[in-house]
């Protein structure tokens, strides 16, 4: 099941105490899926699968998504580890990287996680090419 297929965009402003994405306007195209079915006795580890590409508008989030993440998360009630974070490249090559994120530490309700970068492995470039179309 498809949650979201689409441009999400940010402005770059401060909104009810939240730091944006980032501090200029940006756009990326994302597409996010629900992985298996609820009806099913099997709970995946991942609920989720979320790609995003760069639509090449504004700023880019690729070397620190941790803030994408957590928006994403917030506006279409997901659990940060518990979503396939997939980033696609948009060349032949190497096109996919999946994100992985560890938590690193807590400081009141923030949580603080260490990035890294992988390789997806087979079954997920399978999930991939078997549920999203091109973005």
């Amino acid at each position: 099941m498809t949650n979201y297929s689409g441009r999400y965009q940010w402005d770059g402003i401060k909104k009810d105490n939240q730091e944006p994405i980032a501090w200029s306007p940006g756009a990326y195209d994302i597409e996010i899926f629900q992985c298996g079915s609820a009806a099913g006795r099997v709970q995946h580890l991942k609920s989720h699968v979320c790609i995003y590409a760069r639509t090449g508008k504004g700023h880019s989030i690729s070397a620190n998504p941790e803030k994408f993440a957590k928006q994403i998360c917030s506006d279409f009630s997901l659990e940060l580890e518990r979503v396939l974070w997939v980033e696609d490249h948009l060349c032949e090559e190497d096109r996919y990287e999946v994100v992985l994120f560890s938590r690193s530490g807590r400081v009141g309700r923030d949580i603080f996680y260490k990035i890294n970068k992988r390789s997806p492995l087979d079954h997920e470039i399978e999930l991939i090419h078997k549920r999203c179309r091109k973005i």
